[in-house]
C-alpha cells in the first residue's frame, strides 16, 4: 500500500528534479528514495520515470499526473490534520 512518505517523496523529486536534491531535502539517503520509488511505480502498475538518459531520471507524463495528484493529497491531508487539531482545541 502506498504512503504518504513515498508520495512525499515523488512531490519532492518533481520539485527538485533530482533524486539525490529531493533526498536531501527529506533527510534520508538518496537509495533509500530510490527504492521507494520504485516500490511506488510497482504499486501503481505504471513507470513514472523515464531512466533512458545516462545517470539521470525523469518523470514521465504519467510520473507528472501522479506528483501533481500526490501533491494535491498531501495537501488535502494537511488541511484535515489542521482542522481537526483545531476543533480539538475548541473543546478544550
Amino acid at each position: 500500500m502506498t504512503d504518504f512518505e513515498e508520495l512525499q517523496q515523488l512531490v519532492a523529486f518533481q520539485q527538485f528534479g533530482m533524486l539525490s536534491a529531493a533526498a536531501d531535502e527529506l533527510h534520508i539517503t538518496q537509495p533509500t528514495m530510490t527504492r521507494s520509488m520504485r516500490k511506488l511505480e510497482r504499486e501503481l502498475g505504471v513507470p513514472l520515470f523515464d531512466r533512458s538518459a545516462k545517470n539521470r531520471i525523469a518523470l514521465t507524463p504519467t510520473g507528472e499526473l501522479a506528483a501533481e495528484e500526490a501533491r494535491k493529497l498531501l495537501e488535502s491531508y494537511e488541511y484535515f490534520l489542521e482542522k481537526n487539531t483545531e476543533r480539538c482545541e475548541a473543546r478544550q
